[in-house]
C-alpha cells in the first residue's frame, strides 16, 4: 500500500510587486494556515516517509512549516526545481521515481498542475485546490512507477478553511 498527498502551497504574499513569482514569500495567513495544516495530518496519522517540495519560495516555506508539525526532519525535504509551476506529467515523473521504500510522500507545490493532478486521480473534486489544500490517496502497489496504472482511492480532501 502507497500513500501520496498532493499539497498546494500556501497562501503568498503579493505586497512587493518588485519579487519574481520565484521569490514570493508566505503571507500572514499562509504562515498560520502550513503549521495548522500538518497539525491536522498528525492527527490524522498520515505522515510522510518523504516530503518532495518545489524550490519557489512559498512551496518551500510551507513545506518545511508542515513539516515542523507533523514529525517530519525538515532537513530531510527534497528539493524539486522542476516541481516550479509542473503539468501533471512532470509532477508523475517525480512520483514514479520515488524510492520503493517509502510508502507515504507528500508532494508540494503549485497550481494549475497540482489541481489538475488531483482531479485526474479522484475525478472532479474541486475547481481550484485552496492555497495549502491537501489530497491523499492510497492505492495498492508495490512500487511508485506504478502509479499511473494503480486504482487510487480518496483518502481525505482538506483546506485551511475546513477546520
Amino acid at each position: 500500500m502507497k500513500t501520496i498527498i498532493l499539497t498546494r502551497h500556501a497562501k503568498s504574499d503579493w505586497s512587493n510587486l518588485h519579487l519574481s513569482d520565484f521569490d514570493r514569500e508566505l503571507n500572514h495567513r499562509g504562515l498560520h494556515d502550513a503549521p495548522m495544516m500538518g497539525k491536522r495530518l498528525a492527527l490524522r496519522q498520515v505522515l510522510p516517509d518523504l516530503i518532495i517540495a518545489s524550490t519557489a519560495k512559498r512551496a518551500a516555506q510551507t513545506a518545511e512549516l508542515i513539516a515542523d508539525n507533523c514529525q517530519y526532519d525538515k532537513e530531510t525535504i527534497q528539493w524539486d526545481i522542476n516541481l516550479y509551476h509542473a503539468p501533471p506529467s512532470r509532477i508523475q515523473e517525480v512520483i514514479y521515481a520515488i524510492p520503493d521504500s517509502v510508502q507515504t510522500v507528500m508532494i508540494v507545490c503549485h497550481n494549475p498542475g497540482i489541481t489538475d493532478l488531483v482531479n485526474s486521480l479522484a475525478g472532479t473534486l474541486c475547481d481550484n485546490l485552496p492555497t495549502c489544500g491537501m489530497a491523499a490517496f492510497s492505492f495498492e502497489v508495490s512500487s511508485w512507477n506504478e502509479f499511473n496504472l494503480a486504482k487510487k482511492s480518496l483518502l481525505f480532501y482538506d483546506t485551511p478553511k475546513m477546520g
